[in-house]
């Protein structure tokens, strides 16, 4: 973990693997070398996930077989979104369970990631 200082502002910056102490919320997430805006983990994995739809149709294929994400039953999610595709997944996860998700999705990929928090 790196900490820099950018116009004032405090970044922590979270390369390939490395996750934050609980209560930290990132603000900028980067996906092989693409920048997206985030307020919560949660967008960090909506991300993760939109943006391996798009650009890895076989991982993303093999994850739908994950029924704790993509439930047969749509009654059955807790807290859903749709994903850019149309899909719905479940995003009802406490914080260390989505950090084990977003961490084990992004190495099963080859891409670079890095996950900035402003403090």
């Amino acid at each position: 973990m790196d900490i820099e200082e950018a116009t004032g502002n405090k970044i922590l910056r979270l390369n390939n693997g490395h996750f934050v102490p609980y209560g930290m919320e990132p603000s900028k997430f980067i996906l092989n070398g693409e920048e997206f805006a985030v307020e919560s983990w949660v967008d960090v994995f909506v991300t993760s996930l939109d943006y391996i739809t798009e650009n890895d149709p076989h991982l993303f294929h093999n994850l739908m077989s994950d029924k704790v994400l993509f439930k047969d039953d749509p009654s059955r999610f807790v807290e859903p979104i749709t994903l850019k595709n149309g899909l719905t997944v479940e995003t009802h996860f406490g914080t260390d369970d989505i950090f084990s998700k977003i961490k084990s999705i992004l190495q099963s990929t080859r891409w670079d990631y890095e996950i900035q928090i402003a403090l």
